[in-house]
């Protein structure tokens, strides 16, 4: 795995994580994940969606809120307009992963700096806050790292 690639993940990861709150996986084809590497080298698949208009919304409102907005952000994604769901990123072992998504059979990674900046600040944040305590999200992604570490 590579720091910022696009992959698809096995149905087995959901069969032995299940979570109602998992994205459907569409028989191993969609959606894509970004791949983030934390700190203590543990990998996080950051879902993407098409659904930019939805979560513009979103972010505006969180924007005015809070002033920024820690859930999502939209970046360019292969020309196109993605949303990285943040908010919903959870922990993953390469045994996981169904294969690397591809464009003219090259494997595509995010290479935007100012791209990568924003998303690793947000997810670096998020983190911080679920494994404090102060943020409970709907996966309990603590608990899948902890069974992957084993």
């Amino acid at each position: 795995m590579v720091q910022f690639g696009l992959y698809s993940i096995k149905d087995q990861f959901f069969q032995d994580f299940k979570s109602p709150y998992f994205p459907y996986n569409k028989f191993e084809n969609r959606p894509y994940f970004c791949s983030v590497k934390d700190a203590s080298g543990i990998w996080w698949m950051i879902p993407l969606s098409t659904q930019v208009d939805t979560y513009q919304k979103k972010i505006q409102a969180d924007e005015k809120k809070y002033g920024m907005c820690l859930y999502y952000h939209i970046g360019l994604i292969a020309g196109y307009k993605r949303v990285f769901l943040i908010g919903s990123m959870f922990p993953i072992t390469e045994k996981y992963i169904k294969k690397e998504y591809t464009m003219a059979g090259t494997h595509y990674v995010v290479k935007n700096a100012k791209l990568i900046k924003e998303v690793q600040k947000r997810a670096k944040k998020y983190l911080s806050l679920v494994e404090h305590g102060k943020m409970k999200p709907s996966i309990d992604v603590i608990k899948i790292r902890n069974a992957l570490r084993k």
